[in-house]
Order: structure tokens, then C-alpha cells, then sequence
């Protein structure tokens, strides 16, 4: 079987932030284990160029047709379409913003409308959540739930943190640059998250090579309408 290709994206505006030393730290633990085993990426949003969506209602296939077209829009969510739809999981991470995630993450995830008008490009792939807020109880649970919805909307598969606490995933807290590096229980969330990823995505790739499997899901502009 081929490599799992495990994607990392960082939804924090911020330089040196702890959403992203909290996937460096887990992605490498990931890679110790599973080096030969395993391919990753991460990517910080707020280095693309990212316009937030206009409502245009011409969103990634005809209506008529059902031809599959580009978005309007012409920015660099094209290059990060093309890295999630070439990955098997990914892994996100946020700060958390009155329990919610970033702008950053919601002016991106909206645009993810295109992948999913054109039959759920991104379905059956395993995602899971790091939220890192200023105080252990701090939003994080509730940023993760948030996080959650528009990869469902996808057809994406949700997984936790794993054995340990079978938890909805990283529920991180932090002060200033990096501090998360000191939270050692958050490190431990964020490791098992990625390890969970990994293998459920791992799961997910050898059965479809299996039983020679594609994606099914058609997106039909008419469903819900009745």
C-alpha cells in the first residue's frame, strides 16, 4: 500500500503561533513512529492568498449539465484543494475565539463549497481537531464541535483523540507565542489525534484499495429541496 498522506493546516494569522508548534510537535512524534510508513505536510493559511466567498451561487458545477467548473474567484485556494484532495486525513488546528475558530478558518472552510458541489471530493477523509484556548476551559470543546460541522458537510470522517480519553480531540490552552509547548497534556492530546488520524485514514485507504472502491457520493443541487 501506498504511503498515507496526512495534511496539516494551521488556521492561526499569527507568526511563531502555538496552533502551529502544536502541529510541528505532533507531526514529528507521528513521523518517528511511522516514518516509512507515513507522508505530511503542513500548511499555514494565512500565508495563501484567501478571498472570502461571494454567494455567487456558480459554485463548482453546473446546475444544468452537472459539468464540474472552477470558482469564480481566482486566489490560492486552488493550491490547497489540491493538497487536500491528494491527502488521506488531515489534522486542524485553531486558537480559539470566543469558543469558536478563527476568521481565518471559517473564510477558508466556506470556500471548501466548491469540493463539495463537485460530489464530495474530500469524502471518506479523516479529520481531526486541535483547539488551543487561553485557559484549560477556555471554548475548546465547543471550537472543536464548530470545526466539525462544514468537514461533515463534506463527507468527511470525524475522528477523536483515541484510547487514552476518547476525547472530541486536542483541547489545548496557551498564553503567548509557543506556549503551548509547555502544556504537556495538550502535547499528549495533539499526538494521539494525529496517531488516530493516521490510522482510521490508513483503515479507509487499504479497504478501498481492497475492494477497488471510489467515492459514490453525487451532489445534487435538488436534494433537500422537497
Amino acid at each position: 500500500m501506498k504511503k498515507i498522506n496526512l495534511l496539516g493546516i494551521n488556521c492561526s494569522p499569527r507568526n511563531d503561533s502555538n496552533s502551529r508548534a502544536l502541529l510541528d510537535v505532533s507531526f514529528n512524534a507521528t513521523n518517528k513512529k511511522f516514518g516509512n510508513d507515513v507522508s505530511m505536510e503542513i500548511i499555514d493559511l494565512k500565508d495563501y492568498n484567501i478571498e472570502h466567498c461571494k454567494a455567487c451561487d456558480v459554485c463548482g458545477k453546473t446546475k444544468d449539465t452537472g459539468e464540474f467548473i472552477p470558482c469564480v474567484i481566482n486566489d490560492d485556494t486552488d493550491i490547497i484543494f489540491q493538497k487536500m484532495r491528494n491527502s488521506d486525513g488531515f489534522a486542524v488546528a485553531t486558537p480559539v475565539y470566543f469558543g469558536l475558530p478563527s476568521d481565518l478558518f471559517t473564510k477558508f472552510i466556506m470556500r471548501t463549497r466548491l469540493l463539495r458541489h463537485q460530489d464530495f471530493a474530500l469524502a471518506n477523509k479523516a479529520v481531526g481537531i486541535m483547539a488551543i484556548a487561553g485557559r484549560r476551559s477556555g471554548g475548546a470543546e465547543t471550537t472543536i464541535l464548530a470545526t466539525w460541522l462544514p468537514f461533515i458537510r463534506n463527507g468527511c470522517l470525524i475522528v477523536g483523540n483515541g484510547d487514552k480519553t476518547c476525547q472530541f480531540g486536542t483541547m489545548a490552552w496557551a498564553g503567548a507565542r509557543k506556549h503551548v509547548l509547555s502544556d504537556e497534556w495538550g502535547i499528549e492530546q495533539a499526538c494521539d489525534t494525529v496517531d488516530r488520524i493516521y490510522h482510521i485514514a490508513k483503515l479507509i485507504k487499504a479497504g478501498s484499495q481492497s475492494l477497488n472502491y471510489t467515492n459514490h457520493l453525487k451532489f445534487c443541487y435538488k436534494s433537500g429541496m422537497r
